[in-house]
């Protein structure tokens, strides 16, 4: 018996009409979540190595006309942009970022001018 995928790969290189699977009747088909459909982090979706998804559900990648192809990867590529430049903004603004500490009194000898360390407890730094 085939896995769930490859059954889920024929229902839709099978599907009627335009092709297009609304995801509540494959989640019905197939007794899965819609989430199990997509990626999710770094899990891949049941469909995800076949199918592009759209408002309409999922279609074989097979059976997508050039627009709708051309429509899905522009927007995975258009989101993946926009990660990598929010990731190269966040990156900037955690390197812009600086810090403050504070440093212990300075206690010097008089007639040298020598640095003198002293056991000063962390609370008494100003």
């Amino acid at each position: 018996m085939p896995n769930i995928e490859q059954r889920i790969e024929e229902y839709l290189l099978e599907a009627a009409g335009d092709g297009w699977v609304n995801s509540k009747v494959l989640c019905a088909a197939f007794d899965v979540t819609e989430r199990q459909l997509r990626k999710v982090g770094d899990q891949e979706g049941l469909c995800s190595a076949f199918a592009i998804s759209g408002d309409k559900g999922f279609k074989h990648v097979a059976l997508a006309a050039r627009l709708e192809w051309l429509r899905f990867k522009h927007r995975m590529r258009k989101h993946a942009i926009a990660e990598l430049i929010r990731v190269r903004d966040l990156d900037r603004r955690r390197n812009q970022i600086t810090k403050t500490i504070k440093r212990p009194i300075f206690v010097a000898e008089k007639d040298t001018g020598q640095g003198i360390l002293l056991n000063v407890p962390a609370d008494r730094y100003y």
